[in-house]
């Protein structure tokens, strides 16, 4: 059913504040939702009805219109709580701003249902097979990872269109009901077990041509729902900085082992000495370099929103430069912030093996998101210098 979903959106400073408020709770919860391996209802209700799940939402639709760099920072924020609904957060979050650059009529289906409908994807392009019939296409397929699957009622999926001898003539995204599709429940996981993000599966399911949308008119700062939505948000480059989706709750989750390892180790001795860990050298230095690796982080994320921002705002589209360096900023944040809690979590010693220890959650919540392809150094930081040397983009990518 849908909600009662008129929003008052206050300051972005608010908004912050918000998120804020969420952190003690979510770090209370924090065990119940990776037992449960999904959101608790009462957290998904929380981010509704403080509007944080609608910041990029058009305002013609009542949402709240903000800048993309707002999204990530709340994400960051919930991310010192709990990873498992930072990660789920901003995959919702992110998709209001995705529909934002749907054809019109695909954008007034959702939002004139509900405004407040939760979205969850898999946008894996080799997962899905469409074939183009009339007034639409036939999709089938079956996407891993899709991650905030219990509590969306649509479905984001990749797929790629063929023709009749198998030839490829595209990559799209697909938005259908999650009722029309199987939710398998494959996600048995070591880190982000609060996510969810199980298989779906689709068998032939048409879907019309207006919840559709060529994944390279989300690519070149004109999308066709920037006709109706003027924010630039909607005509930012939806590769060049997906990216920064994946990295932002990483980057919470690195601030929150942080915030656990010093406040834990201001009080703690060994259990073989009973000396007072914070006199060991070692252990000062790991935490000016996880505090150091979070700041260089984030202020790395925010210089590439602003940029994006500001490029767009000053009538000028962005260029394959700027989409590639972008990409190899997020991943480098994410992997400074990887390292760091590594360093933590092994700093922590014995008492990491407890499950009651917030230090051991972030490190197998971060172990696995920064696993993501959009994350893997080897890919990206390749990726970026194939360009920067000329070589042009991996053809396998």
């Amino acid at each position: 059913m849908p909600r009662n979903n008129t929003l008052i959106f206050p300051s972005r400073d608010e908004m912050l504040t918000r998120a804020v408020d969420m952190v003690s709770n979510l770090r209370e919860r924090a065990i119940e939702t990776e037992d449960g391996r999904q959101i608790p209802d009462f957290t998904i209700n929380e981010l509704h009805d403080n509007g944080l799940l609608r910041v990029t939402q058009p305002k013609r639709v009542g949402g709240g219109d903000f800048d993309y760099r707002l999204m990530l920072e709340i994400t960051m924020t919930l991310g010192q709580g709990c990873g498992s609904t930072a990660w789920v957060y901003v995959n919702l979050a992110c998709h209001h701003w995705m529909l934002g650059m749907w054809p019109v009529e695909g954008q007034d289906f959702i939002w004139g249902e509900d405004k407040d409908a939760l979205i969850a994807s898999s946008v894996i392009y080799p997962a899905g097979k469409a074939q183009e019939v009339d007034g639409g296409y036939r999709l089938s397929g079956r996407w891993p990872f899709c991650s905030g699957v219990d509590c969306a009622g649509w479905i984001m999926l990749g797929g790629r269109v063929e023709n009749s001898a198998q030839e490829t003539s595209g990559n799209r995204v697909f938005l259908v009901r999650k009722p029309n599709i199987d939710v398998i429940d494959t996600w048995q996981a070591s880190g982000l077990c609060g996510t969810g993000s199980k298989d779906v599966a689709a068998d032939a399911l048409f879907v019309p041509d207006y919840m559709t949308i060529a994944a390279e008119d989300m690519q070149n700062c004109n999308t066709p729902g920037s006709a109706v939505n003027p924010n630039p948000i909607f005509n930012l480059p939806q590769a060049g900085l997906f990216p920064h989706i994946i990295a932002a709750p990483i980057i919470g989750m690195a601030e929150g082992a942080c915030d656990d390892f010093t406040t834990a180790n201001k009080v703690a001795r060994s259990t073989y000495n009973t000396s007072r860990v914070a006199d060991y050298q070692a252990v000062q230095i790991k935490v000016a370099s996880a505090a150091a690796a979070v700041r260089s982080a984030k202020l790395s994320i925010f210089a590439d929103c602003n940029e994006a921002t500001a490029t767009l705002e000053s009538g000028e589209s962005c260029t394959e430069e700027q989409k590639h360096r972008w990409r190899r900023d997020a991943a480098y944040a994410a992997n400074l912030c990887y390292d760091a809690v590594e360093g933590l979590y092994k700093a922590t010693g014995g008492r990491g093996a407890y499950k009651t220890n917030p230090i051991q959650r972030h490190y197998r919540d971060i172990s696995v998101g920064i696993s993501h392809i959009s994350m893997s150094w080897d890919v990206i930081g390749a990726e970026w210098g194939r360009y920067a040397l000329g070589i042009g983009p991996n053809p396998t990518l």
